[in-house]
């Protein structure tokens, strides 16, 4: 089931489900003038999209697919008004990376949980960041800017939930202002990363336009990120498997790159040995392949000859269609 059969509405084009996030840099100056600004934690997490129906609740990847193994989260959420949250799935580091989630959740995945992963499951926490009403969400288009958006998000889980609550929900953190107060200057913007990443060890942050309204598909000045790194989601177009004690695992995958190049990045933090292998196995078996498929590879720099800098596997983009090259 898509999100768009769960509400019963005529489907859009699965590029435009939802709102998307552009890098700060890739803004261009006359669309981040005279405006001001609501600064929000990147979250750690997969994107995800909360539907509440007639109280029955669906969980939706960023193109609209529904997620796998969600149910014991969906059965602990307190009883939520219709709407659409958008926000994260979240779990702690020390239980699991944001790869192994990843899989967990992928609506794409066809290997059984073992119960150390159903255990994972247990964990899973929505880290919500936005929230549309659904009529809204239909049409697309919200009129409403993000600071009511989120005064009325903020209302619903104050009803709902609170800081010491039991339920796994969460408001994503504001980290120097509330919904109520923005802020207009870069400089300030920029101190805002330093602090969210340097002294809190965070991804990065996520700038949005404090009062503009919300477009499905829109890719650009509503909301934009700054992140720790170089960051991109590429195209696999090829395996390698390992050596030695790594034999019978995948050790590396290859990507398209600019200029007909190609990058080979190891599998990173957050990749198992049992998920290399199994990777390895479902290729085999013709079960599954990477290949084909988009990933997030994260690197420290890119070097001013095009090339990456120690690139690493993150997790698999299921929800993205098109690769960044």
């Amino acid at each position: 089931m898509n999100i768009f059969e769960f509400l019963g509405s005529e489907p859009r084009d699965i590029k435009k489900v939802t709102q998307l996030v552009k890098h700060w840099d890739e803004v261009t100056e006359k669309n981040k003038k005279n405006k001001t600004f609501s600064v929000q934690v990147k979250a750690d997490g997969v994107c995800s999209i909360v539907v509440v129906k007639d109280l029955e609740v669906k969980i939706f990847s960023r193109t609209g697919k529904e997620f796998s193994n969600m149910q014991t989260v969906i059965k602990n959420l307190p009883e939520l008004p219709d709407g659409v949250y958008l926000g994260e799935v979240h779990v702690p580091k020390h239980i699991a990376s944001l790869e192994e989630v990843s899989g967990l959740v992928n609506p794409n995945r066809v290997n059984l949980l073992t119960d150390l992963q159903v255990r994972v499951t247990w964990s899973f926490k929505f880290m919500f960041f936005d929230y549309i009403d659904t009529e809204s969400f239909i049409a697309g288009k919200c009129p409403t800017s993000f600071v009511d958006r989120m005064n009325n998000l903020c209302e619903i889980l104050g009803v709902s939930t609170n800081s010491n609550s039991m339920y796994p929900i969460e408001l994503t953190h504001f980290i120097s202002v509330c919904p109520g107060r923005q802020v207009d200057s870069e400089e300030i913007i920029l101190a805002l990363y330093k602090l969210a990443t340097n002294a809190h060890g965070e991804e990065g942050i996520v700038i949005r336009d404090a009062n503009s309204n919300w477009l499905a598909g829109h890719k650009g000045f509503r909301a934009m990120k700054l992140v720790r790194g170089v960051d991109y989601d590429l195209l696999c177009i090829d395996v390698e498997e390992g050596t030695g004690k790594y034999e019978g695992k995948i050790a590396n995958l290859i990507f398209k790159w600019e200029g007909n190049k190609t990058v080979k990045a190891m599998l990173g933090k957050g990749w198992t040995h049992v998920m290399a292998e199994d990777m390895y196995n479902n290729i085999k078996s013709g079960t599954s392949t990477p290949v084909g498929k988009i990933f997030q590879v994260t690197a420290l720099e890119e070097s001013s000859k095009g090339k990456l800098r120690l690139p690493k596997v993150g997790e698999e983009r299921f929800d993205k269609l098109k690769a960044d090259i």
